[in-house]
This record gives structure tokens, sequence and C-alpha cells, in this order.
């Protein structure tokens, strides 16, 4: 009896420990994850506060970065542009007139006036002599060759007048005198006189077949003309080239005998 019952209080002695040593290994791993949730809430919660400081730092970055923007072009009237950008820009006296008006596109404001860019020639400085490089233009600018035309006595048609913007124009492309381009009409056509050359829009006798090229306005007249004179006249190496002079240009372009001084008494006339 003794031995059974030694051996019951045994039995219960290590079924005690188990269910012991067993609630005590589920007690641990019950801790363990009450750890890992605690730190993970701990960390979860950091991360964001972090990202939300960094959004907000480069929000208010952004917000920094704009402010300057709007406070730098506050401080630059609108329609200014850069002296610097304007020079950058300007590739012939006729890019520009006579006061180098420019506008900024992005502003409905009327145009802004600037000091000028270039240097222009006064009327009455200008000068003309037969042997003359009439291959650079007179300086003028381009209000003050359509005033000087508009006062010329010899323009009796009107035709010079009407059109000396769009020959200012394509001397300054083109590289060529408009005293020098007057003196031609002049002598060619009567001073745009002659009704055949009125009729074919041709004032400088450009001729084709024995005949007058006819042109669709006198605009695409005068281009022609000038044009012709710039690239094959006046331009070295060119194929009616012999000097930047009239007589030169009268080697090819008619007698060059009595043409160049026909051509020089024009633009005298002109100069009155």
């Amino acid at each position: 009896m003794k031995n059974k019952k030694v051996m019951i209080a045994m039995i219960i002695t290590v079924s005690v420990l188990l269910i012991a040593t067993v609630t005590i290994s589920i007690l641990k791993l019950a801790n363990i994850d009450i750890v890992k949730i605690a730190k993970n809430e701990n960390v979860q919660p950091n991360n964001n506060e972090e990202a939300k400081v960094i959004e907000v730092a480069e929000n208010e970055n952004i917000e920094n970065e704009e402010s300057q923007n709007n406070t730098q072009e506050e401080k630059t009237p609108s329609g200014v542009v850069e002296e610097s950008l304007l020079k950058s820009t300007l590739s012939s006296r006729s890019d520009v007139d006579r006061l180098g008006r420019y506008v900024d596109l992005n502003t409905d404001e009327p145009t802004q006036e600037y000091e000028e860019l270039v240097e222009y020639t006064k009327i009455e400085d200008v000068q003309i002599s037969f042997n003359m490089d009439v291959s650079k233009t007179t300086g003028l600018s381009r209000e003050d060759f359509i005033t000087f035309v508009q006062n010329m006595k010899c323009d009796r048609t009107g035709i010079l007048a009407k059109n000396a913007g769009c020959i200012w124009d394509n001397c300054q492309k083109y590289s060529v005198n408009e005293i020098f381009v007057l003196g031609i009409c002049g002598i060619e056509s009567g001073w745009c006189s002659a009704p055949q050359h009125q009729n074919t829009h041709n004032y400088s006798s450009l001729m084709s077949g024995g005949k007058l090229i006819p042109y669709a306005s006198d605009e695409e007249g005068f281009e022609a003309m000038i044009k012709l004179l710039g690239e094959r006249y006046l331009t070295p190496g060119a194929s009616f080239y012999h000097g930047a002079t009239i007589t030169g240009v009268g080697t090819c372009y008619c007698n060059p005998t009595s043409w160049p001084n026909k051509v020089f008494t024009c633009m005298q006339q002109a100069m009155r």
C-alpha cells in the first residue's frame, strides 16, 4: 500500500511539474509576442511622425522657393526685358527701330519704350561720293530714311516714299546703300514715272529675254533688285562682282562708261 501511495504521489508531483513547465513556456511565448507588438507600435508612430515632419519641411522649402521667385518677379517691372538679352537677339538694324521697342508677350500692357541700342546717323550727316562703298548702308534709322525719301523733291510719283520702309529693310538685309538704290531707280525708270516700269513694278530695269521682268507688287520688285545687287554685284567672288563701287556695279549692270555718272547724278538729286 505504501508503495502505491508513493507512486501516486510521485505521479502527481511529476504532473504538477509538467503542467507548471508548460504554463511557464506558454507565458514566456505570450510575453515575447506582447513585447514585439509593443515595439512595433512604438516604432510605427515614430516613422509616420518623421515622414510627416520631412514632408512638411519639404513643402515649406518649396513654398519658400516659390515665394522667393514671386518676390523676384515682382521686383522686375512687367514688360521689361534684360538689356543683355535684348542685345543678344539683335542681328541687324532691321531688328529694332529708332527707340528699340520691345514687348513682353506675356503681358497685355502697352509697349514700353527703351533707350535706343543702336546709334544711327542723322539725316544731315549722310554723305555720298562717286567712289563710295555702296555695300555699306547709310546708317540712317528706318524712321529717318522714310522721312528722307518723303522729303525728296524728285519723287514726284510718291512710289519711292510709299516703299521707303521696304527699301530700307532690304538694304539692311542684303547690305546695299539706300541712296545708291534710289539713284538706280532715278536713272532706270525716271524716278519710277515710266509706265512700263510701273506696270511691271520693276523700277531698276531688270531684264529677261530683252523684256522687263514683271513682279506682282512694288515690294517684290524692290526686293528682287536689292537682293540681286547685294548677292551678285556686291559680294566678293560673286559672278558680277567688280568692286563695291558704282563703277564696279556698272561694269556688268549697264554701260560702265556713262551709267555710273548718271547714277551718281541721281543720287545727288536725292540728297538735295
